[in-house]
């Protein structure tokens, strides 16, 4: 239970008496909703609906991230509910609530990518102030959202065409392990089953491209979380999402009351996207949190007229972590991907 601990007295305390995101800003005691402009460049410009909330008394900035991807809805509803029960009298430090990162996508219920410049914002970070949407959203919001932030939480789920583990992505290896420490105890604190360790130092030779990744860059501490597949909204799950996200805030110091602890992780390694060599027709055989033998076959493609092109088998004996579930498949998509499990993680 040590971990669970070691938060409870705020390492970071924001300064002054307001805070702002772009032209949002709250006072102590203050739930402030307003919205992040992303200006028009070489395409089309748009907006992020920002929720701040600053507690009474001092603690850390915890920023809570949703909708980056356009059918991800568990994360969605589950900030809405934070927005609604968090009482700034008993929160202690900032909450900033990302409502929905990516409205062009959300609104054109895109899957990964928007209708604007057809790019994946969660493949573009840090961003370039002078490109194309999705690079400018995602400049922004390093520079706005994650640089101001102590904690950061990348929400995810499967999109309307996945079927997915509700798991969570923390990093290892870090230059200064006190970060890659408390990413950790975040994992831990969010109570999901599945864990996937990252190595901080395998990202360095090339650009950040994730938000999370990106937050760790800039020394804030950040876990990514898949919740929820299909594109739907399970209650229980929604539930399950924001207790995590409360017993996060209570770890870190932001909210009273009981802490708990995933003391029996399963944590997922080596994980493979297998990806289709040619458009056609997708025939997943398999469900999310199968576990599979080596050379099992998970999927098989074919032509549009019938014919078998391909077929893909499970390379190792693992778990399915993702499985693409809709009849359309183009080539380099991920079809499956498939982890090898284990209940002992060594860094």
């Amino acid at each position: 239970m040590l971990l669970a601990l070691v938060f409870v007295v705020p390492l970071f305390s924001q300064e002054g008496e307001v805070f702002k995101v772009g032209t949002i800003s709250a006072k102590r005691g203050e739930k402030v909703s307003g919205t992040l402009i992303v200006e028009e460049g070489i395409d089309k410009g748009s907006f992020i609906p920002i929720t701040i909330i600053q507690g009474k008394k001092p603690g850390p900035v915890l920023t809570l991230n949703a909708g980056i991807h356009g059918t991800e809805y568990v994360p969605v509803i589950a900030l809405q509910r934070i927005r609604q029960e968090i009482n700034p009298d008993e929160l202690s430090g900032i909450l900033i609530l990302v409502q929905v990162a990516n409205i062009p996508s959300f609104q054109g219920r895109g899957v990964y990518s928007n209708p604007i410049d057809f790019k994946n914002l969660n493949r573009v970070y840090p961003g370039n102030p002078d490109g194309t949407f999705s690079e400018r959203l995602a400049y922004l919001h390093s520079k706005e959202i994650i640089g101001k932030s102590d904690y950061y939480i990348d929400l995810h789920g499967g999109e309307f065409n996945e079927d997915m583990l509700d798991y969570l992505m923390f990093y290892y290896g870090c230059p200064d392990a006190d970060v890659c420490r408390k990413s950790k105890i975040m994992a831990l604190a969010m109570g999901n089953r599945y864990l996937v360790p990252l190595d901080f130092l395998s990202g360095q030779d090339s650009l950040s491209q994730y938000s999370e990744y990106e937050a760790m860059i800039q020394g804030v501490p950040a876990i990514a979380v898949e919740f929820g597949d299909r594109g739907e909204v399970d209650p229980a799950v929604l539930d399950f999402a924001v207790k995590g996200i409360t017993n996060v805030m209570r770890t870190i110091g932001m909210l009273e009351g009981e802490t708990f602890i995933n003391e029996h992780p399963v944590y997922l390694t080596d994980e493979l996207s297998i990806k289709s060599n040619y458009d056609g027709i997708n025939y997943p055989l398999l469900e999310k949190e199968n576990y599979v033998a080596k050379g099992t076959l998970l999927s098989f493609t074919t032509d549009y007229w019938g014919n078998r092109i391909e077929e893909f088998i499970a390379p190792f004996s693992g778990i399915i972590t993702h499985i693409n579930l809709s009849p359309v498949i183009n080539k380099g998509e991920s079809v499956v991907n498939v982890a090898k499990v284990t209940d002992i993680f060594n860094e």
